[in-house]
């Protein structure tokens, strides 16, 4: 259900593993991509209510007058490019409040509706230059491979002369086509790469093998391995390969593989 709310405070803090903490905006709470692998699935109330943050580019506004610089992230708790954006907006409205300011935004979105360029206008008009990072493990992409929509948009950013980064996290094994993927992304483009972060919390777990189960049957086997049996053979695999590759950042080394 979509809930229409005010904010008094447009910025939030994401906390990291190491104790520090990055400037979020969302002008949304909860999420319609509803992927079975996110972390906030966990929380068993998240997304079964959207709320949306109708007033927060005029918060933006006014409290930019006191907030000179900085790095900011938009897009934590919800999409910003879900396709709620597309008749609400908000997304834009603090784009354009951002654009003109001393900050450093960074926009993160997995949405493959291409939305976002819609805000071409917006993003070319950035004081400091707007960075994207576009995410091809959307669940509707899940096997198109070179085909995925986010490497068209990412492409076609980057040739406007966008800072683009492309994530691929988690990859889905055996599902994905990732050399396909990274094949198809422009050369300087940065790529990062994470493995499924198998979590029982929240039955994450299960979610997702259901979803292979359902979608692709013939990887079952291979998930039962990866998700209950704690198996990384894919994902060595991976680094094996694309070790020497400069452009790409391996996030699940992180995470003891």
């Amino acid at each position: 259900m979509m809930k229409e709310v005010e904010v008094v405070d447009a910025f939030e803090k994401e906390f990291q593993p190491d104790g520090s903490s990055v400037d979020m905006i969302d002008s949304y709470a909860g999420c319609q991509l509803q992927c079975p692998y996110c972390f906030q699935m966990n929380n068993s109330n998240w997304s079964k209510d959207i709320f949306v943050r109708t007033n927060i580019s005029t918060v933006l506004e006014q409290q930019l007058k006191e907030k000179v610089s900085g790095e900011l992230y938009i897009g934590s708790l919800s999409d910003p490019y879900m396709p709620i954006e597309e008749a609400y907006r908000l997304t834009r409205k603090c784009l354009k409040v951002l654009s003109t300011s001393d900050m450093h935004v960074n926009i993160i979105t997995k949405s493959d509706n291409r939305l976002i360029l819609r805000d071409l206008d917006v993003l070319l008009s950035f004081k400091n230059p707007v960075k994207v990072s576009l995410g091809l493990s959307n669940l509707n992409q899940a096997d198109k491979g070179a085909d995925n929509v986010n490497i068209e948009v990412a492409n076609e950013l980057k040739k406007l002369g966008i800072e683009v980064w492309v994530f691929i996290t988690p990859i889905l094994p055996y599902v994905m086509k990732v050399d396909e993927m990274i094949a198809a992304v422009e050369k300087d483009i940065p790529i990062f790469l994470d493995k499924l972060r198998v979590m029982t919390e929240g039955n994450q777990h299960n979610k997702i093998y259901n979803w292979i189960n359902e979608k692709y049957p013939q990887y079952a086997k291979e998930y039962e391995k990866i998700l209950y049996k704690q198996d990384e053979t894919y994902y060595k695999s991976i680094i094996e390969k694309y070790r020497t590759d400069e452009r790409i950042t391996f996030m699940f080394q992180n995470w003891g593989v």
